[in-house]
């Protein structure tokens, strides 16, 4: 497959079993063949989408020492990062400059005072969030958008299950405390980049699903077909942009793909530079992933994307927050915490 289909969610929102099992042998077929699609029909308002984007545009507008007073000096993956602030491409065999973009994270909401939210374990799952005091309204805006776009990945991880016929409840237990992260980014326009500098660079996600809301048409956003061929990602009007991530690569057996995927500069570009708002689902910190199957598929393309004996190249139960927080930390360019 050397494009990414448009897949439209209706029909498992409308309840019919026939239709939910449609919705979801479409989504098994992309993910075995390119490991991307995009979702219509998804019942996000886009109202709230519009008020995001808009308040993080305004943000991202500040001025540097403005933004930066809202950075942390520890790699906990809250708060603001800037321009050449990441790479990565750190966590694949893939070598390159840091990242040409400026980001704001957000993690869990609802952090509760029982002990899994409080055990060493969980590394920096829970870590508190940081909330700029301008514009106003970006704190609740990013709070609303959390929330709405957890319970999509949560309809996402039920897809995943009726896929493979598996009871649709099946990855509730190790999913009911997620520790997904909300990242929202600014790729400055026309950026005059270095040799191997990218706005961002190849890489795979590390999570579940990512959900990713960018302008409609062709922003640079590239995926990398298991023939090796890019291909670019156009994003449907009123639609996002769905990923799977390694996690859940490693949970299907290598039946489905975590894409290399990357960012290059476009000719059509925003005046004021493209903004993304990227979803990154992943389960409870405690969850221990391993494959669901025992058939399991080694595809020599996909181990070459990462350094010899990494963890990718085999199927071992890995802990989410060991594997996520220890690729996130790999990413941080040197000198930030």
């Amino acid at each position: 497959m050397n494009e990414v289909p448009t897949i439209d969610l209706a029909p498992f929102f409308e309840g019919g079993k026939s239709g939910r099992l449609a919705v979801a042998k479409e989504i098994d077929q992309a993910c075995r063949e390119i490991g991307f699609f995009a979702v219509v029909g998804h019942r996000i308002d886009p109202e709230l989408v519009a008020r995001t984007r808009a308040s993080v545009r305004e943000f991202f507008s500040l001025p540097l020492e403005e933004k930066l007073e809202f950075s942390r000096p520890t790699n906990d993956g809250r708060g603001y990062v800037p321009v050449q602030g990441e790479i990565l491409s750190a966590t694949t065999a893939y070598r390159a400059a840091p990242d040409y973009k400026e980001s704001f994270s957000i993690g869990p909401l609802d952090v509760g005072t029982e002990p899994y939210y409080r055990f060493e374990p969980s590394g920096i799952a829970f870590a508190p969030n940081v909330w700029p005091d301008r514009p106003r309204e970006l704190g609740d805006n990013l709070r609303a958008y959390y929330r709405a776009l957890n319970s999509l990945a949560a309809d996402l991880m039920r897809l995943t299950a009726i896929a493979f016929s598996l009871a649709e409840s099946f990855f509730e237990g190790c999913s009911g405390r997620p520790t997904s992260a909300l990242r929202v980014l600014h790729y400055p326009p026309r950026p005059n980049l270095k040799v191997d500098q990218y706005p961002a660079s190849p890489h795979t996600d590390y999570g579940t699903w990512t959900i990713l809301h960018k302008r409609p048409g062709l922003t640079g956003l590239q995926a990398e077909s298991i023939t090796g061929q890019w291909v670019d990602v156009v994003v449907p009007d009123g639609g996002f942009v769905v990923n799977l991530g390694d996690l859940l690569m490693r949970w299907t057996g290598g039946h489905w793909l975590s894409t290399l995927h990357r960012v290059v500069t476009v000719d059509d570009v925003d005046p004021d530079g493209e903004i993304s708002l990227a979803m990154f689902h992943q389960p409870n910190w405690d969850a221990v992933v391993y494959p669901f199957t025992d058939d399991v598929v080694q595809r020599d393309a996909v181990a070459e994307r990462y350094v010899s004996g990494s963890l990718e190249r085999s199927y071992h139960g890995v802990m989410t927050s060991e594997f996520v927080y220890g690729k996130y930390r790999a990413s941080v360019t040197p000198g930030r915490g």
